[in-house]
């Protein structure tokens, strides 16, 4: 569940944020993973994304008591796709759950809303509906971005969470969730 929290954000700098704009309501987002055990029941044990485990009874502390909306579940099994360029807030949101780390070789970089979407197989106008999803973007940084554009680097998706990079000299890597890994078996590139 996604429980967005409405109330004023710490932030540093007497009260600015990264941009140095001001922190406004009901900017704050936190992410909590639970159980439907510790759901219905109120205990046990939850994860927040960037703090770690919590007990349940720890929650209030953290979100207050002030009003605050919880998203349902996203099942990140489902593909989700849109008929434009454009990536919509949803799908973005989808695609930073299913690959918290950028996907380029030895990539390390925390997804975050200013990293680039880039659509696996390119974006034909003309193409079949939804090429603007799940299934189609990874998150690179822009130098990653350009270097897959404009370097003639190669990648593919094999599952729906490995990518399949090669380089412009042959080899190839993996990455999946669990990091980065040289194939080095002499199969050619299809």
């Amino acid at each position: 569940a996604q429980i967005k929290h409405d109330a004023y954000a710490t932030a540093p700098a007497a009260g600015r944020g990264r941009s140095g704009g001001r922190v406004r309501p009901g900017q704050t987002e936190i992410y909590v993973h639970l159980t439907d055990h510790t759901l219905a029941t109120g205990d046990g044990i939850l994860r927040v994304e960037g703090l770690g485990p919590l007990l349940a009874s720890q929650l209030a502390e953290l979100i207050g008591h002030g009003p605050y909306i919880v998203k349902p579940v996203i099942d990140l099994n489902d593909a989700v796709g849109v008929d434009c360029y454009e990536i919509p807030d949803r799908i973005r949101e989808r695609v930073k759950l299913i690959h918290p780390i950028e996907q380029f070789p030895y990539g390390t970089r925390e997804t975050d809303r200013a990293m680039d979407l880039d659509h696996i197989r390119p974006y034909d106008p003309l193409g079949p509906p939804g090429q603007t999803g799940t299934e189609n973007l990874a998150p690179l940084r822009r130098y990653a971005h350009r270097v897959k554009t404009h370097g003639r680097w190669k990648v593919r998706r094999l599952d729906r969470k490995t990518l399949e990079w090669t380089t412009p000299h042959g080899y190839r890597f993996h990455v999946t969730p669990t990091g980065t890994h040289r194939i080095t078996d002499p199969t050619p590139d299809p």
